[in-house]
């Protein structure tokens, strides 16, 4: 069930459609959010490719992934935690539309990390899935938990659901629906997407998940609907994987256990500090070696400093013959619980001889110890690392900042300015904000002028900084912007669709049965992203192609318009056109 070396969360495994299904639609939640890893979930929606593949070192590849998955996928996350990227590129732009940035108000956190996901196909009956998880959308290398769930096909055994999780997903997928910004046509039609979504999950039946488990629970916390769970009753075994705790938490677990309780505890050493001696002698208590903790950075590449820990949030209590598990990503915390956190969580149960403690430590300890990843810390004092004051002074400036009320406008016809207006801020860090797409970074005032942007460098996405003494902390963030040209994208897109030799590969890509293939042999024969023709126009390839996708897939022939639209006049040959032209006379017929 959790066993560290072989049950390994797959991304592509996780949201890859169904054979013979497309997604229709995609929604996620995540705390923190890195556009490098949504770039390569728009590599798993938009292509149903791995997420590491070569073709992701492929701009057009890409960029053809992210037009595929802009339209349907729509990521939540908390505001201030957008992390900038390490390599900003020129597609960046393109994904304005897949985030929403949520805002709460005192203090509270947007940390729910799920997937709802809609596959659909012609002919057949549309398909669900659930994934509820413990995972941010970003590449941490830390220990993280996920479940997935789908929906169920006829004469598929079916998990009973609780009494009202239907209603719950409902009630949460509609809250995220009000927390929908809507200020462009594409983001309304999501809006209205998530309302669909939100009507037709309530039905669902979802396929039976194995013997170790009769029913599940969808538990949403902090959205204003009354969430039940039984983590607060009486237990006789209970183990809690949590890498950020409360005193308060862990108090309340201790007070429910029964006689001879089996107690676990695993979560990171840095957290040890807030539980004393006897609250530590209740629990058999576990934090990661630090050999394992160090174990990534000593094969990262120089510079690149990685470590991981316990980020998983799972909770398994069991009392006379019943089991209940918990998994998604509510932290054994006051603000998770209690602290008004917008949480989500999964509740499975089933009988303890199937789902049981005993089980659950051996898949996570084994049966060596010297492969044991965890190790038993001792009942005693431990002292608090002291926090950095500036550090914390800094992170909760930008957060102010992001949660501030901002627009901006674009002025001008083919030399650009936009200026950026907002309520007065005042900080004792030193703020800039600049464009992402062409630093120019600039104090904060209420009225922000930059100046001298061309098309491309038009985007929602800004780099806010704050700074004091020697301490640097940075976020994305966007602010809505009107007045954007409707050529912006076509922009973008003209960056690598930049030659006729380009605009021909794409086409054949678009139409190729397997993208990969076509990339690799193209590259085989040492022609780089674009030589897959040649610039004289290799009709024979592309008819053959194109009578192919005329008979079994019109969907294909009907992109190719979207492509022609976004590309320049001058770039497109002539005679491929006369034959496209001639092919989308026949597929309107």
């Amino acid at each position: 069930m959790l066993n560290t070396q072989s049950d390994r969360i797959d991304y592509r495994e996780l949201l890859s459609p169904p054979p013979h299904y497309k997604t229709s639609f995609a929604v996620g939640t995540t705390y923190s959010l890195d556009l490098e890893t949504l770039t390569a979930v728009c590599a798993i929606v938009g292509l149903n490719m791995e997420a590491d593949t070569e073709l992701t070192q492929s701009p057009l590849h890409m960029l053809e992934a992210i037009r595929r998955a802009s339209g349907k996928l729509l990521i939540f996350c908390q505001s201030s935690q957008i992390k900038i990227p390490d390599k900003p590129n020129k597609l960046l732009p393109l994904l304005e539309n897949c985030v929403s940035e949520v805002n709460l108000r005192n203090k509270r956190s947007f940390h729910p990390k799920t997937w709802f996901l809609k596959f659909s196909a012609d002919g057949l009956p549309d398909k669900f899935r659930l994934i509820v998880m413990s995972r941010n959308l970003t590449f941490d290398r830390s220990w993280d938990v996920a479940l997935r769930l789908d929906s169920a096909a006829r004469g598929e055994m079916v998990i009973e659901k609780g009494e009202s999780t239907g209603e719950a997903m409902r009630a949460f997928l509609l809250w995220l629906h009000k927390n929908t910004s809507s200020h462009n046509s594409q983001l309304k039609n999501k809006r209205k997407l998530l309302s669909k979504l939100a009507d037709e999950i309530v039905n669902v039946e979802w396929r039976n998940l194995g013997r170790e488990f009769d029913g599940f629970n969808f538990i949403p916390y902090g959205i204003g609907v009354s969430s039940t769970d039984n983590l607060g009753d009486s237990f006789h075994k209970i183990m809690v994987i949590s890498p950020f705790l409360s005193k308060s938490v862990i108090e309340g677990f201790e007070k429910k256990r029964l006689v001879n309780p089996d107690c676990t505890l695993i979560t990171r050493k840095s957290e040890l500090s807030k539980l004393n001696a006897d609250l530590l002698k209740s629990f058999d208590t576990y934090t990661i070696k630090d050999d394992v903790v160090d174990g990534e950075s000593r094969i990262s590449e120089p510079g690149d400093f990685k470590t991981q820990d316990i980020h998983a949030k799972v909770y398994l209590r069991t009392k006379w013959s019943n089991s209940e598990l918990y998994v998604g990503s509510a932290n054994a915390s006051y603000n998770a619980f209690f602290g008004g956190n917008v949480e989500c969580m999964l509740a499975l149960w089933g009988k303890q001889r199937y789902l049981n403690v005993d089980k659950l430590k051996q898949d996570l300890f084994g049966s060596d110890e010297k492969a044991n990843p965890f190790e038993k810390v001792e009942p005693k004092e431990y002292t608090a690392t002291s926090e950095d004051a500036v550090l914390m002074m800094l992170e909760s400036a930008v957060r102010d900042f992001c949660a501030l009320r901002k627009s901006a406008v674009v002025i001008g016809k083919e030399h650009f300015n936009v200026v950026v207006t907002m309520q007065p801020f005042q900080s004792e860090a030193e703020m800039t904000l600049s464009p992402l797409m062409k630093a120019n970074h600039q104090p904060l005032s209420e009225s922000i002028n930059f100046t001298g942007l061309g098309l491309r460098d038009i985007s929602e996405w800004y780099v806010i900084t704050a700074k004091n003494r020697d301490k640097e902390v940075s976020r994305m963030l966007k602010i809505q912007t009107t007045g954007i040209p409707d050529n912006r994208d076509s922009a973008v897109f003209s960056e690598v669709v930049r030659d006729k030799n380009a605009f021909l590969t794409y086409i054949a890509f678009l139409l190729s049965d397997d993208y990969l293939a076509a990339f690799l042999e193209n590259m085989k024969k040492g022609k780089g992203d674009f030589c897959f023709l040649n610039m004289n126009f290799d009709a024979p390839i592309l008819y053959e192609r194109m009578l192919k996708a005329a008979a079994n897939d019109k969907d294909s022939l009907r992109e190719i318009r979207e492509i022609i639209s976004l590309t320049n006049d001058n770039i497109i040959p002539q005679d491929f056109l006369k034959l496209y032209e001639q092919f989308e006379k026949v597929v309107k017929q």
